[in-house]
């Protein structure tokens, strides 16, 4: 790609119609369409691969609902842009939102497209007498939002209104019992799983609700006694629908858990789009807390989610392809370790180069497939000065490279699996991928990308179509604006089934997605709390390990068993110097310590703390404490360096760190020792 035309999709094979003469003997078509098909555009590649059957088109089986995976995109989208205490007319505004997003019509259940792809996704129906009682509690509470909404639309527009006043509490204090009354229909015994989706949505709109009286409490006239009342609930549900919700997803992961490639798809499944409608959303639960975020506060999401593996697996009537996933011999433990990265640092995408190979079937020389049978990935961890590499798959000689990928966000690519097939053979490969992406250093941002494009004659039966927006969708359009996550890297399974019968061998590329909300520069604000994850540092130090969060953070976690920082960070201060702050962490511990936190390489600030859990227990939302370290500070350098770090314990004991808050000191700040918690 040109760097003076950045706006233009090319396609970046560097090879020349010479380049495939090593396989000219092998595949003598080749050279001829070599050129035709680097020259085709997508729509035209899709027309020949596909034979412009539209059945042939998307992914149909992969038990995939993008416009329910879509709503709870959304609403994880609007909630990250209303933490703290938002404006008051932003709240009328989101609960319209949340109304029209999940009860949009009378003739449209969005309640039961939820329950549907979970059932589809695990294989368990929920009942009919569950079913309607969940719907009609669901309805009920939806035509109550929906009239509270209005009513407090109706009262800040006139807040000296007592008639709307009243009005608008009598529906609140309604409409709140109505969900303590309503949640339990929605986890049932034996069907806490199907119906987890349904849980979270409603357990989000309680605690949101509840908030209100925080915000509202004192202007509506109820006394402290009464707005604690609602803010104690508040924080109990928190914890209780946080370890509910984690609880039964990791249920109905392990559920899933089989021995081949088949089971492994559904868990892969599974795991992501709960991971959408369910882990992202209770993880800004404790955002909701007033008294913790009295101002506008900014959370990130850093774990990562992976789409499907590219790769032929449809249902075909014609040649002798076969869906990769009936292949019993490719296990679950093969696939899962290869294509799921361990607990990591937080890194970003700066570079791919990709590997070409070439395969034609036994006792035919014509037929052929060149596809991706490797690639080399480079990435940085945030704010790091170099860059860290990985090779998957296969390294050969043939190779395409794109350069370049500096501030550059990949929100799409569109690709094609084929599996090229004979009674003896068959061979999985992807010859085509199309990555679409926004490039900031353009100002504004302008679209642009490239494609990774192979000849081959697999019949278009044996072809199958992916667009990522299907599993991962955008939260509104256009999608260049709306995009949900960027690609952050791309792993894949090789396999080679040479004596099976027939033999089996090919490819699966698996790419893997960060939420948007991750800030890839650690940007600390003067006027919102800002949060961020330790594992956005850009070095972990030596005895620290990153490790699985527990389903409730966002995203892995740090550990340390002994004294010392845990990694070091650098952030992006946009602010003046002067600006004060004050840091805040997220820990959970075995053991009584010290919290510290160093600026600038100098460390002058900490806080002892208590042990919150005891060694061996699991780590649940109530494990973890905040600690606010009480001294203000300035930063010295626009770019700055934070480290938080633990000593004053045992070596032996257990420390845990989610993140550090960075809370601005100013004059507007109510009563700074509130935030002492």
């Amino acid at each position: 790609m040109s760097p003076n035309n950045q706006n233009e999709c090319e396609i970046l094979d560097a090879s020349s119609s010479t380049s495939v003469s090593d396989n000219s003997v092998r595949y003598p078509l080749a050279n001829d369409l070599t050129t035709t098909l680097q020259n085709m555009n997508y729509k035209d590649y899709l027309r020949m691969s596909e034979g412009e059957n539209p059945e042939l088109f998307g992914n149909p089986e992969t038990f995939i609902s993008s416009s329910t995976v879509q709503t709870g995109i959304g609403i994880v989208g609007q909630v990250l842009g209303a933490l703290g205490v938002p404006f008051a007319g932003q709240i009328a505004s989101f609960y319209s939102f949340i109304v029209g997003q999940l009860w949009p019509s009378s003739t449209v259940s969005v309640w039961e497209m939820i329950m549907k792809q979970v059932e589809d996704l695990i294989d368990q129906k929920i009942t009919d007498s569950v079913r309607k009682t969940a719907l009609a509690g669901l309805q009920g509470l939806g035509d109550g939002l929906d009239v509270y909404q209005k009513s407090l639309k109706n009262w800040l527009e006139n807040r000296n209104d007592t008639r709307a006043r009243s009005v608008v509490v009598a529906q609140y204090i309604a409409l709140e019992l109505d969900f303590v009354a309503k949640i339990p229909s929605f986890a049932i015994s034996g069907q806490e799983v199907p119906l987890l989706s349904v849980y979270a949505q409603a357990a989000n709109l309680h605690l949101l609700l509840l908030r209100d009286a925080s915000i509202f409490g004192a202007e509506w006239g109820f006394t402290p006694g009464e707005i604690s009342t609602f803010y104690d609930r508040q924080v109990t549900r928190t914890a209780q629908y946080s370890d509910y919700c984690v609880k039964w997803y990791n249920t109905g992961l392990d559920k899933l858990k089989g021995t081949n490639a088949a089971s492994w798809l559904k868990y892969h499944q599974f795991r992501r789009e709960m991971t959408l409608l369910v882990l992202d959303l209770v993880a800004l639960f404790p955002n909701y807390d007033t008294r913790t975020y009295p101002i506008e506060t900014t959370a990130q999401l850093t774990r990562e989610v992976y789409t499907d593996p590219i790769v032929f697996n449809r249902e075909t009537s014609g040649g002798f392809c076969r869906r990769w996933s009936l292949n019993s011999d490719i296990s679950f433990s093969g696939v899962e370790s290869a294509v799921i990265r361990s607990p990591h640092l937080f890194d970003i995408l700066s570079e791919i180069e990709f590997y070409t190979t070439g395969a034609g079937l036994p006792l035919n020389n014509t037929e052929y497939l060149e596809y991706w049978v490797g690639h080399s990935i480079k990435y940085k961890n945030t704010n790091a000065s170099s860059a860290l590499e990985r090779n998957y798959g296969t390294i050969t000689s043939n190779k395409i490279k794109y350069y370049d990928l500096a501030n550059k966000d990949i929100f799409q690519v569109r690709s094609l699996g084929a599996d090229l097939a004979n009674y003896y053979a068959q061979v999985y490969g992807v010859p085509y991928a199309s990555f679409t992406l926004l490039d900031k250093n353009t100002g504004s941002g302008s679209v642009g990308g490239f494609t990774y494009s192979k000849p081959h004659t697999t019949m278009q039966v044996c072809t199958q179509n992916y667009n990522t927006i299907d599993e991962i969708p955008p939260e509104n359009e256009p999608l260049s604006r709306g995009y949900s996550h960027r690609l952050s890297h791309i792993t894949s399974y090789s396999f080679s089934k040479i004596a099976s019968s027939p033999a089996r061998y090919g490819n699966l590329p698996v790419f893997a997605w960060t939420h948007r909300s991750a800030d890839v520069t650690n940007t600390v604000y003067s006027d919102k709390i800002t949060q961020i994850p330790v594992v956005k540092a850009h070095t972990l130090v030596s005895g620290t390990t990153v490790i699985k969060g527990p389903g409730f953070t966002g995203g892995n976690i740090l550990k340390r068993t002994s004294s010392g920082p845990l990694a070091y960070t650098s952030v992006s201060v946009k602010s003046p110097l002067s600006q004060r702050y004050r840091a805040r962490i997220r820990y959970a511990s075995t053991t009584n310590l010290r919290l510290f936190v160093t600026i600038s390489g100098t460390r002058i600030y900490s806080i002892n703390v208590n042990k919150t859990m005891n060694k061996g227990d699991d780590l649940t939302f109530n494990t973890f404490d905040l600690a606010t370290i009480g001294t203000a500070f300035t930063f010295s350098n626009y770019s700055d360096s934070l480290t938080v770090g633990a000593d004053s314990f045992a070596s032996g004991g257990e420390v845990y760190v989610d993140k550090f808050e960075l809370i601005p000191v100013n004059a507007t700040f109510e009563a700074e020792e509130d935030l002492d918690v």
